[in-house]
């Protein structure tokens, strides 16, 4: 049997280890399921209030024309973006009533409609909420919503059908179509314009022409039941849902009824042509076609009539128990609810006759046929059980294993799971914590323990240290290459025993460039590839080459590398599974490529946790089937290699949900404009994937200010301070990973416009009339003299010496001026770039000094330090003491700066009370001492104020560059979050980290 069809047997339903982890059920509602196949199982997601719902009990879904969803609920409507939700209501939305919103619905015109339980239907459009009808439709309990083709909105009522006007007048539809006096429940138009009317006592249909009711349901033989939800199907046939079961009438006139006797809430069909019915008792059931069996997808709490299908396929629904999300992913897992004796698994191991064994932190389980069975292990001397913990996992060649214990050695065991061998201290072993196990080829076993490495054949031990040129370091991973070298890694590096007896050491920080070894690959080119706590190693002949998160690894310690022989590595850690494709570490050592292109599987996929274990082995295994295997804190991950990457690679819809300024929540708009004393401006977007939202990347610049794309990771705002005035672009773009800006047609992009205004005196206007003024002032001295100096040269054209002499004194005056228009040009040039008030350096000046800087030291080596530095209470000296006294504490700082800068010290004004100081040419120590020298000349400012003397203080934040920290933005942001911390620590002080 193969792996996939033992996965079929073994789960049933949608048991995904992802929907047992987030939506625990009792494995006896598990295993009653209906089976499914192996390649389609669903994960699970809820969010419920602990997560931000204003309410678990969901009664509506729906998606905007942006692509957020929108959640109604008891308590007010909740805006999801993937990560969190905005909530709506009463107490938060001034003049709107959310106390219970039965219906959402996208308007086909624009915005988003909400039925509310007691107070009518409002409208939500360009950020603006209106509640639409007259007096008497403010008082309705919507139960549904419909816009026609035509723009008519319908209501379906507690006790009739309205329609309401645009004039915003309710006009009863229902008493005069001759629909009985009952709740409303469901709408839907058909083809052909038809309005068709599901009530609490059955299905009903008014004609477009007529516009009378006829009981269509009863007509077909549909019980005057209760109908809960109408849908149409893809081909304009009409599935009702009610309380005796659904009904699908499809366009040819046939009829298929599901689940007859039983209540199903809602229904819909998704884009792959199966039913989605969602039952009362809180089950998902999908009927994916003739002579398929239906699957079981259980959710929490009884379901609501909420269920809709995304734009990306995702499937939601709502329960009296929240909101659940509904994904087929590339995995699934195997976990303690399907048999494990543990979660928390450490080995896994596929041996020939096809049975998978699964080392955990309990104990040994065997999979095979579809059924899970625990293997017993051997008792203590005196009878007590032991340690059931098994880090390490080898097959012995006739069908069983070899097991690596915690603190019992070795075990090895035969097909039948029965306990043969064991290794310990007896046999010789120095240590009985195993965590790697390695047959030799010739009936021998190679054995990683915590004391180092041994060698069992013939029933003797051999250990291994630094007499035969081993280190004695605990030994985590052994691999033995096609030549048969032996390869060990340990905490502290790694080793080489050749097969001719040879060996060779690397020291872990000193010979490698790693301190952990977890697993080695030997390629067909001779390379040798290795999993470290410092990214994934390549040695080539004598030369490393590391690929870490530099290069685009999510995470630098990596446990596990599985070659697929499809062309790419798997590679296991702390943070989900990474597949690269191997062409990709070529082309970055080439420099054809920036980034390796990595797609992450974990928990969004269905893996059972993100968290791999490593320090045992084999921590992965490629599968007879294909498929791969990895031990997780929370069950065994099977990943389908074929489904990776196929279902996230679109291009994302971005939408701006936040824009403040100065901590002022602004409307909503294509454009904004602010006034020129604006400090702070704060941008936050989000890029809708619902299915994977923790893999969205994203990059930002501020067109008209950021030279380049500012990379922003996952951050999902962007914040700019004291921005000089002008006209920006704000441009955001987003993907999932793997992350490759090139790919255009999957990079999400969005904008919106920023002004901030200049000063009065700046204006165009202003500027223009100051122009036209002057050159008037200009024109007419330039008339004026030219008059006198021909008058002047009337009166002295007799006396040559006279006439001489003015002339002189003529050109001395205008060489006067010309040196005066070259002062005013430098004073020009100086007030651009110092600070009025303390004659230090501005901002502007000051982040072209420093990126002119940085990029010198890390061109040439340099050292550089930077401190932001801010006046402790400064806004309680302006409120007591007045700001003129602000002022002069200002520019006593400011004097105490300028007197310690010189060619190694550079200061500046960065905004307010904040100043940026930068050393260049010192150390560490050198500069932090120089620092708190200055911080101490501070602390003696004082200025005098009549009767008291305001003295200062000054809080400081250090950042000295390093590799890790080799932008302008990276060592701000740093500095910024050190100032905080010595503001937060009592202020008067540095912090340098």
């Amino acid at each position: 049997m193969s792996f996939r069809e033992a996965a079929a047997r073994c789960w049933r339903g949608c048991s995904l280890a992802g929907l047992l982890a987030l939506c625990p059920l009792p494995a006896a509602a598990l295993h009653a399921a209906a089976p499914a196949p192996a390649s389609d199982f669903h994960t699970v997601t809820r969010w419920a209030m602990d997560e931000g719902l204003p309410h678990n009990l969901v009664h509506s879904v729906a998606q905007g024309a942006d692509g957020l969803l929108w959640v109604g609920t008891w308590e007010g409507v909740a805006r999801f973006n993937g990560r969190g939700f905005t909530v709506y209501d009463r107490q938060n939305t001034p003049g709107v009533e959310l106390g219970g919103v039965f219906v959402v619905m996208r308007d086909p015109q624009g915005g988003m409609l909400f039925g509310t339980a007691f107070d009518g239907v409002y409208r939500l459009y360009r950020g603006r909420w209106e509640r639409i009808g007259d007096r008497e439709a403010r008082h309705l309990q919507v139960n549904a919503l419909l816009r026609d083709r035509a723009g008519v909105l319908w209501v379906g009522s507690a006790q009739t059908l309205y329609r309401l006007g645009e004039d915003g007048r309710l006009v009863d539809v229902g008493h005069d179509a001759g629909l009985p006096e009952a709740r409303v429940t469901a709408l839907h138009e058909t083809d052909d314009r038809a309005l068709m009317v599901g009530t609490e006592r059955g299905l009903y249909r008014i004609d477009p022409g007529t516009r009378r009711a006829t009981a269509w349901g009863a007509a077909r033989g549909m019980a005057q039941a209760s109908v809960r939800r109408l849908a149409g199907d893809r081909d304009g046939g009409l599935l009702a849902a009610g309380d005796d079961g659904l009904w699908w009438w499809r366009h040819d006139g046939t009829l298929q009824r599901f689940r007859p006797g039983e209540r199903v809430d809602a229904v819909l069909q998704d884009r792959q042509g199966r039913v989605w019915m969602s039952l009362s008792s809180g089950r998902l059931v999908v009927h994916a076609g003739q002579g398929r069996a239906d699957q079981v997808v259980p959710i929490e709490g009884a379901a609501s009539p909420a269920l809709i299908e995304d734009a990306e396929g995702l499937i939601w629904a709502g329960s009296t128990h929240g909101l659940f999300r509904v994904t087929a992913g590339a995995a699934h897992g195997l976990t303690h609810a399907d048999g494990l004796t543990s979660d928390y698994v450490r080995s896994v191991l596929q041996t020939d006759d096809g049975s998978i064994w699964i080392g955990s932190a309990a104990g040994l389980d065997r999979w095979r046929d579809g059924a899970i069975q625990r293997v017993a292990l051997l008792p203590d001397s005196d009878g007590r059980p032991v340690d059931q913990s098994v880090l390490a996992l080898a097959a012995t060649g006739d069908g069983g294993v070899w097991a690596g214990t915690y603190n019992q050695g070795v075990l090895r065991l035969d097909a039948r799971g029965q306990v043969g061998t064991r290794i310990g201290r007896a046999q010789g072993l120095p240590s009985p914590f195993v965590r790697a196990l390695l047959p030799d080829g010739r009936g021998g076993l190679w054995i990683g323990t915590m004391a180092g490495l041994s060698h069992y054949r013939d029933g003797r031990v051999r250990a291994y240290g630094a007499a035969q040129g081993i280190p004695e370091s605990p030994v985590q991973a052994l691999y033995r290459d096609e030549a048969g070298t032996l390869w060990l890694g340990t905490d502290r590096g790694m080793a080489a025993l050749r097969a001719d007896g040879s060996r060779r050491t690397w020291q872990g920080e000193r010979d490698l460039p790693a301190q952990s070894v977890f697993d080695f690959f030997r390629d067909e080119h001779g390379d040798l590839w290795i999993a470290s706590d410092r990214g994934l190693l390549r040695l080539r002949g004598e030369q490393f080459s590391v690929y870490d998160h530099r290069v685009g690894l999510p995470r630098d310690k990596l446990f596990r590398i599985i070659d697929d022989g499809r062309g790419f590595f798997w590679l296991s850690s702390n943070h989900g599974v990474f597949r690269v494709a191997r062409v990709d570490f070529d082309e970055v050592d080439a420099g054809l490529r920036r980034q390796l292109g990595v797609d992450v599987v974990d928990r969004s996929d269905g893996m059972p946790a993100n968290q791999g274990n490593g320090s045992s082995a084999p921590a992965g295994w490629l599968a007879h089937s294909g498929d791969l295997m990895f031990p997780t804190s929370s069950g065994l991950g099977v990943i389908d290699p074929m489904r990776v990457g196929m279902l996230q690679q679109h291009r994302l819809p971005i939408v701006f949900e936040r824009v403040a300024a100065d901590g002022v929540v602004q409307a909503l708009q294509p454009a904004f404009r602010f006034e020129a004393d604006t400090r702070r401006i704060v941008v936050g977007y989000a890029g809708l994937s619902f299915r994977a939202p923790d893999k969205v990347r994203y990059r930002y610049r501020l067109e008209g200010f950021d030279p380049d794309w500012v990379d922003a990771g996952s951050a999902t705002e962007a914040i700019y301070t004291n921005l000089p005035p002008g006209r920006y672009r704000f441009q955001v773009q987003a993907m999932t990973l793997p992350v490759d800006w090139t790919r255009e047609e999957v990079v999400g992009s969005a904008a919106l416009a920023l002004t901030l205004t200049p000063p009065w005196w700046r204006r165009e206007g202003v500027l223009g009339a100051g122009l036209l003024l002057l050159a008037g002032v200009l024109s007419a001295l330039y008339l004026w003299r030219i008059a006198r100096f021909r008058q002047q040269q009337r009166t002295l054209g007799r006396v040559i010496d006279a006439r001489t002499r003015e002339l002189s004194d003529k050109n001395l005056a205008l060489l006067l001026a010309s040196q005066e228009r070259e002062d005013l040009v430098r004073r020009l040039e100086y007030q651009a770039s110092h600070d009025v008030l303390t004659g230090l350096p501005n901002r502007r000046e000051a982040e072209r000094f420093m990126q002119a800087r940085v990029e010198q030291a890390l061109a040439e080596g340099g050292r550089l330090s930077l401190v932001l530095a801010d006046i402790d209470h400064f806004k309680r000296i302006n409120d007591d003491y007045g700001h003129e006294v602000g002022d002069d504490v200002l520019r006593q700082v400011g004097a105490v700066l300028a007197a310690h800068a010189d060619a190694g010290l550079f200061a500046a004004r960065h905004g307010g009370e904040e100043f940026l100081l930068i050393a260049t040419g010192l150390d560490a120590a050198q500069a932090r001492a120089l620092f708190e020298r200055i911080r101490r000349r501070i602390g003696t400012v004082t200025v005098a104020t009549g009767a008291e003397t305001v003295r200062c203080t000054a809080s400081m934040g250090m950042v000295e560059l390093v590799p890790a920290l080799a932008s302008r933005r990276e060592l701000l942001a740093v500095a910024d979050r050190r100032l905080y911390a010595a503001k937060r620590q009592g202020r008067d002080r540095l912090v340098a980290d």
